[in-house]
């Protein structure tokens, strides 16, 4: 049964919830192709060039490890009589959005992270490469061990290996040096960002966005205000009165349903937050849209 099927040069899985392993012995230099899933290949044995259109082309050996994006055409390139044994692990990014609860962000952040994403710029790095990446073969092989044995309840394990897989790659690709670091730092903010930006109205104190990030209070503080330029505090009210003064523009509700609605219950301290970022009070900034002023 095939796993996947082609339009073009474009390669669509059949089963979107499925995990795919494959071990491939390329003998021959592949043609460009392109796809709707996530892969990640990594060489075990063998030399060869890997390209990508309109990018670079890298040499390839034993131990690198690269993971591609939807949607980049890349290929495989090998000098006779020479091969490469590569295994490659496909998936959905849907499959990921199962093991993500709205408390625990973590494999978001890990994603994120390694491809370099942010709020502002929903554009994702094409791909990673990784020299040495041996720490992920073994994680790799077992899943491969799991998918073609087909044992009882395999789905399951590989869902969990490729969680151990990604943040293995992870953990590679942050110990490369300061932009390593920064790439962290910023996954750990854009994870909460969206969270604040989803969650606004609730009860968001730092204690809970650091455990969705695995990470201490102190340090999460210290990393959101170091990338966004305000304190995790600053930035949820920042987003709740933003979301106020639409809703006083563009809806009749009281300004205590208005404060009710974007997470205070305490119409004054309401009040209060309000004219210090709009310099009127509620009733004055609706009064002044009304008449033009605003």
């Amino acid at each position: 049964m095939n796993e996947y099927y082609t339009k073009g040069d474009t390669l669509f899985l059949i089963e979107q919830s499925e995990i795919i392993i494959q071990k491939c012995v390329v003998n021959e230099s592949t043609e460009y192709h392109r796809h709707r899933f996530i892969e990640i290949a990594y060489v075990d044995a063998g030399n060869g060039t890997h390209e990508i259109v309109d990018g670079p082309v890298l040499p390839v050996e034993k131990g690198d490890l690269i993971m591609f994006n939807p949607g980049v055409a890349h290929r495989f390139q090998v000098t006779p009589p020479g091969s490469l044994t590569v295994y490659n692990c496909l998936f959905d990014p849907s499959v990921l959005d199962a093991s993500v609860s709205r408390s625990d962000d973590f494999i978001n952040i890990v994603y994120d992270f390694i491809f370099e994403t942010s709020v502002a710029r929903r554009d994702p790095k094409p791909y990673i490469f990784l020299n040495n990446a041996e720490s992920a073969a073994e994680i790799v092989k077992e899943m491969f061990r799991e998918y073609t044995s087909k044992q009882n309840g395999y789905t399951k394990v590989n869902a969990a290996n490729l969680m151990r897989l990604l943040i293995a790659i992870f953990r590679l690709k942050r110990s490369d040096g300061a932009s390593g670091v920064d790439a962290y730092k910023a996954a750990i903010a854009d994870s909460a960002i969206r969270y604040i930006r989803t969650y606004y109205a609730d009860n968001v104190p730092c204690s809970l966005l650091a455990a969705r990030a695995f990470v201490s209070t102190g340090y999460f503080h210290k990393v959101f205000k170091e990338v966004c330029g305000v304190t995790p505090t600053e930035y949820v009210q920042s987003v709740r009165l933003s979301e106020a003064s639409k809703m006083l523009l563009e809806t009749t509700l009281p300004v205590s349903s208005v404060a009710g609605a974007v997470g205070y219950s305490d119409v004054k301290f309401f009040y209060e937050l309000f004219r210090r970022r709009f310099g009127v009070s509620p009733g004055e900034y609706r009064k002044n849209a009304g008449s033009g002023e605003a």
